[in-house]
């Protein structure tokens, strides 16, 4: 006699959805300078009673910088266990960060997506202007904040604060015992000069270089006597340098006296200490100016390289105070160099090129095998990692009778930088089903894809199974609950096949032993909880419920 046995009263610890949750869907962290670091603490859990790897934990990239992390991005989640990890928010540019951390893992369920944002505010208030604005905006508030304040000097003033305080070894910090003076090109040290005039008129002979050539000015002021773009050089590397452009010179002339500088008949070349000096002295100008004769906009694709290249040193920064004591106002691009990253262009219309970036978390949807007459839950991850909304439109899922989209889902919808979709699909069938479908959608993006298709797979185990009474009555199985070990003995002269299932319908990934009349199941494979047992010869089929203490 066979008995057709269900399981309803236990169908409610069928219901599945994520594996992995979060105690927060999203983490605001608020104001944090830039410079410094704040901490939220996020609690993971693990809604399986089997063990759970955290792969990674992945964040985004906003101006080439990864401005969250955390303190451990791989680990293992015990079976219905909780794992706490500290993230990070270390800003580096004075804006709005929004941005997502996907949770990624091991298991047959949707990756945890959690929502970060969090404001970076800059030390230094006199840039407070600049707060969340990027392009031809910050362009226009940087112009008007240097304008500001500002003292202009008379071309011997700054000349003389130049050769006898800002960059003169003996007062600017770099420990000369006497009056010592470097020439930015060269490298050359006049030393124990009395005066400018001094400087200037003994061998060999100090002049300014004007970065920014003054001839295409007129040398007219204030422009010619701006700190910010002058530096002290020796009469013949000043005149090789001419009003050339800068750029890389091949087979070139070095300066006279050396020093790494090299120049030919179109561009000039200055060493590499001053590479990072002469980009930002550069950028200050037109910022603060305007691009006379086009000068800058020849060469601004190597400035910034040089720019990025050659940090700001301490000589740089006390170089950048020194000058703000006697002018007034500062050179935004040696206190924050990040700033050049918000501006695409400097002496045309800046406007941040398009660059739409989906990333697809998951290749696939993969339910893995879970109990019918249930409904699981896959939430399927979509992050936008670039720069530009991308709107989707058309879902459909290609079998309707076993698949749906739960509420909210499966709608047309634009996604913003930053942020994250899930498309939550459940899967549900009375019978022992395979899933082979797909999810479609369309995007308005044109690359990688336009129209997205992605696999649906995944296995249904019917939770009502015919009982043969004669399989059943030559099983034992015991202790259960289990302690040390599960025992299953059986007098059936025949293999039998064991599976193990959790109160999701997930199948445990675990090898039975064989022993003397019947298989054994080391309790140290499995965690705590509830599970599923399911025994089958080659006709018949028995399930037990088992507890592991």
């Amino acid at each position: 006699m066979k008995r057709l046995l269900f399981f309803t009263l236990l169908l409610p610890l069928f219901a599945t959805s994520q594996i992995v949750s979060a105690d927060s869907t999203s983490i605001n962290f608020g104001v944090v300078l830039v410079g410094s670091t704040d901490s939220s603490l996020v609690t993971l859990t693990n809604n399986s009673v089997a063990p759970l790897n955290v792969t990674n934990i992945k964040f985004y990239s906003i101006y080439g910088e990864v401005p969250f992390s955390a303190s451990q991005s791989s680990f293992t989640i015990p079976g219905n266990g909780v794992q706490s990890v500290w993230i990070y928010f270390s800003p580096v540019q004075n804006i709005l960060h929004n941005s997502t951390m996907v949770v990624q893992h091991n298991a047959n369920s949707g990756h945890e997506a959690i929502s970060l944002s969090g404001q970076g505010r800059f030390q230094l208030n006199y840039y407070d202007s600049t707060e969340n604005v990027n392009e031809e905006a910050l362009k226009n508030i940087l112009k008007r904040k240097l304008a500001r304040g500002y003292n202009q000097l008379s071309y011997n003033a700054a000349r003389d604060a130049m050769f006898m305080t800002i960059d003169n070894k003996r007062l600017n910090g770099q420990s000369a015992t006497v009056n010592m003076l470097e020439c930015v090109y060269t490298g050359f040290n006049k030393t124990s000069y009395t005066s400018r005039s001094d400087a200037q008129t003994t061998s060999p002979n100090f002049n300014t270089e004007h970065t920014f050539p003054q001839g295409f000015f007129n040398q007219s002021l204030p422009m010619r006597s701006d700190i910010h773009h002058l530096y002290p050089t020796t009469n013949n590397s000043n005149s090789q340098r001419g009003s050339k452009p800068f750029g890389t010179v091949t087979n070139g002339t070095p300066v006279s006296l050396g020093g790494g500088s090299f120049y030919n008949n179109t561009t000039f070349e200055p060493r590499n200490a001053q590479k990072g000096q002469t980009a930002r002295a550069m950028m200050y100008f037109v910022i603060r100016y305007q691009d006379y004769s086009n000068h800058f906009s020849v060469q601004q694709n190597i400035l910034k390289n040089w720019h990025n290249t050659y940090s700001v040193d301490s000589i740089e920064e006390r170089r950048n105070n020194d000058i703000f004591i006697v002018q007034g106002n500062r050179n935004p691009f040696v206190d924050y160099p990040q700033l050049e990253k918000r501006i695409t262009n400097f002496v045309a219309n800046s406007v941040a090129p398009s660059q739409p970036g989906l990333d697809v978390v998951q290749s696939s949807i993969n339910f893995g095998t879970f109990l019918a007459q249930t409904q699981d839950t896959f939430d399927y991850v979509l992050v936008n990692r670039g720069n530009t909304i991308i709107n989707f439109s058309n879902f459909n899922l290609t079998n309707t009778a076993i698949l749906s989209f739960a509420s909210g889902s499966g709608v047309n919808t634009s996604l913003n930088p930053g942020q994250a979709l899930e498309i939550s699909v459940i899967a549900q069938s009375n019978n022992s089903t395979t899933i082979s479908e797909s999810l479609t959608f369309t995007t308005n993006l044109t690359f990688p894809l336009t129209n997205f298709s992605v696999p649906i797979t995944g296995q249904t185990v019917i939770v009502g199974v015919e009982e043969n009474e004669q399989l059943d009555g030559q099983l034992k199985l015991y202790p259960n609950p289990i302690q040390d070990q599960l025992y299953i003995e059986t007098k059936v002269n025949q293999e039998l096949e064991l599976k193990l299932f959790d109160v999701a319908g997930k199948r445990i990934d675990l090898e039975f032993l064989k022993g003397n009349g019947g298989y054994i199941l080391p309790s140290s494979e499995i965690s705590s909880g509830l599970y599923f047992l399911q025994i089958n010869n080659e006709k018949e089929q028995v399930i037990r419920k088992v507890i592991k203490q």
